[in-house]
């Protein structure tokens, strides 16, 4: 029996207290690019010239205002620039596109390149793949601070909620060069509305409610619901305070406090696939604390702009659980703190380029029963230069990072972007990333299943490349990625212990095509469509190789229409996917559809939301059950509607 990589934690309900789930795994004969565009297929280049004759089209064709890379982002540069003149594919979420939803992984779930896996409603584990990547390589940050689990290299982002967000911009790079670990799929910045005062009461399906109260920097989100399954519940509270001072002999002073409380019921897995409802833990309970405190300091002299933040982010997990063994009821607990200081300077050389370098200083610490007590520390320095034109913008950059377990790890970036008008962009870029081994992968000590970390690991890496083209309309992107030496448990015939290892690669090409257009002055319309192909090119298992990566759909796709500002309507499409590396366990395809429709009456706003409008039966994820171990599929809610009343007070 051999067992393939899964972040350690076992069911998706339990996230970090459970039975290991095991994952297939997937890399690469050899780290190089030449590789990955070695084995680019006639009929994907094809496509991607079929689709570059059409983007020019639309450009040469149409004079409509742009639609597409006006947005002034952040996070790709980690300075302002215009979505058209970054290198990298960005794309921004803002206020209308996240009207109707209440968490993150909600809010990503029509994002093209973006695959999110739910477990159920409200409360349940939430976790998104970048192109291909896993979810522990998935940067997320919060108003640009890294807020993934030291642990368990994720975030659930069910614990995210967007009340209060300003907008999100999604990174589709690996961007390693900027952020170090975790960023090697890519990096979402979730960037939260400093100064508002709204109250909005919300109702709905399974006893869902929702109040949302903003006065100025102060922030309160309260959500509760009975959920759709047995033993489903969920209740949190989310509380924000955000302060700022303009000092005249300092500069911009910024300080901010992100509490999250929450408390679930885990139903796991039910009891049998007839009876979707049930719960095969019907008494297990878990509580989340989350904890984000920061202060920033900008400094704006001339072209020089000095900004240093230091942060501290806490993670607690309790997991009340019954123990099918020994038949009692086991509490166990799950802590990690991260501090962070990072001091960065940006030097404008002229109107359009710059100089950006900086220094990065992190401590991790996790506490568990299986991983003990430990801490690693990080020493990071960047470099960035960016030489912009009238018509393109080349980015040069590269990032050391020193480990005090894995040692030193180098991440080169280049990328160039080139707009001849308002209306055309093209842009290729190229360049390595890694994730660095997770607390639970470095100590894991579980001597009853007999699987453990390992010290000697090493960071997963990536060589990736990708090519774009942009108008006012439409937006194409074709990507590829060599990932290597993955981490997979490993088990031993002869000693029966279970090992983590640098021992599987995955090959990634893929293609995004999205479309945004201004039909009239009063309807838009937009689509995106994501083909991917990742599959597995390395393995402890040789039976795995050559197959799809668990989770990890060929196609997808959304189409949507949107009446001015109160009408959207939303279908999308997500293809078969295997739920394990040998590819026998299927997740058949699906198809909802989701609509918004919202009257505005003097500063208020009456709202109606409704998801999987024609109540398809669908699932994202399979567990084990607890006692039989069989495989099942997790049900996903049927229709749900909730009514918003809110507005500016």
């Amino acid at each position: 029996m051999i067992h393939s990589r899964s972040s350690i934690g076992g069911d998706v309900n339990g996230f970090a207290g459970s039975i290991p789930a095991w994952f297939g795994v997937r890399e690469l004969p050899e780290n190089s690019i030449s590789y990955l565009i070695g084995g680019i297929e006639m009929r994907q280049i094809i496509i991607f010239f079929f689709c570059l004759l059409i983007t020019v089209h639309c450009s040469l064709a149409m004079d409509v205002p742009r639609f597409l890379g006006e947005e002034v982002v952040v996070t790709a540069a980690r300075l302002p620039q215009l979505k058209l003149e970054s290198p990298w594919s960005v794309d921004v979420l803002n206020k209308d596109d996240l009207a109707g939803k209440t968490n993150l992984g909600e809010a990503l779930r029509d994002v093209a390149g973006i695959d999110v896996k739910s477990s159920g409603y409200l409360g349940s584990v939430t976790t998104a793949r970048l192109r291909g990547s896993t979810s522990q390589q998935v940067l997320i940050l919060l108003d640009g601070r890294r807020i993934n689990s030291p642990l368990l290299g994720m975030i659930d982002l069910g614990d995210i909620l967007v009340d209060n967000v300003d907008k999100i911009e999604i990174a589709r790079a690996p961007l390693s060069s900027l952020y170090g670990t975790d960023a090697l799929g890519g990096v979402v910045n979730i960037i939260t509305e400093k100064e508002n005062r709204l109250l909005r009461v919300s109702c709905g399906t399974y006893n869902t409610q929702k109040i949302d109260l903003a006065l100025g920097g102060t922030v309160i989100d309260l959500v509760r619901s009975d959920g759709f399954r047995r033993n489903s519940d969920y209740a949190a509270q989310n509380i924000i305070q955000n302060l700022n001072w303009d000092i005249e002999s300092l500069g911009k002073v910024e300080a901010g406090l992100n509490y999250y409380n929450a408390e679930k019921g885990v139903p796991r897995v039910p009891d049998s696939e007839s009876d979707p409802y049930s719960a095969s833990t019907p008494n297990d309970r878990q509580k989340d604390q989350n904890l984000f405190a920061n202060i920033s300091l900008e400094n704006n002299r001339g072209p020089l702009k000095t900004t240093g933040k230091v942060y501290y982010n806490q993670l607690n997990e309790q997991f009340h659980s019954y123990n099918f063994f020994s038949s009692i009821f086991e509490d166990t607990e799950y802590k990690t703190q991260q501090q962070i200081l990072e001091l960065n300077q940006d030097l404008e050389l002229s109107k359009r380029s710059n100089l950006s370098y900086g220094l990065e200083l992190k401590q991790d610490r996790g506490q568990s029963q299986y991983a003990g007590d430990h801490t690693t520390n990080n020493y990071a320095a960047f470099g960035q230069f960016q030489l912009g034109g009238k018509s393109f913008n080349l980015v040069i950059g590269s990032r050391f990072d020193k480990h005090s377990v894995f040692g030193n790890t180098t991440s080169p970036r280049a990328g160039l972007s080139f707009y001849p008008s308002k209306d055309l962009t093209v842009r290729a870029s190229i360049g390595n990333a890694f994730k660095a081994p997770t607390l639970n992968d470095l100590y894991w000590n579980d001597p009853i299943w007999q699987m453990y970390g390992n010290t000697s690991l090493s960071p997963e890496k990536s060589q990736s490349y990708e090519l774009g083209i942009e108008n006012n309309c439409l937006s194409f992107n074709y990507y590829g990625a060599s990932i290597t030496d993955l981490i997979l448990w490993d088990w031993d015939l002869l000693t029966n212990i279970t090992r983590a290892k640098n021992v599987g690669a995955v090959a990634v090409h893929g293609a995004e095509l999205e479309y945004k257009h201004h039909l009239t002055s009063s309807i838009d319309l937009f689509a995106n469509y994501t083909w991917e192909k990742s599959e597995d090119v390395k393995d402890i298992n040789p039976a795995y190789m050559g197959k799809r990566t668990p989770y990890s759909p060929e196609i997808k796709y959304s189409v949507g229409v949107k009446v001015l500002d109160n009408i959207k309507i939303m279908t999308s499409y997500v293809g078969e996917r295997y739920a394990d590396g040998g590819n026998t366990i299927k997740l058949p395809e699906y198809t909802t559809v989701g609509a918004w429709a919202g009257y505005d009456f003097g500063k208020y706003r009456l709202s109606l939301s409704i998801d999987n409008l024609f109540n398809q039966v669908y699932y994202e994820t399979v567990g084990y059950h607890p006692t039989t171990y069989a495989q099942l599929k997790y049900p996903m809610p049927g229709r749900t509607i909730t009514i918003s009343i809110g507005g500016q007070i």
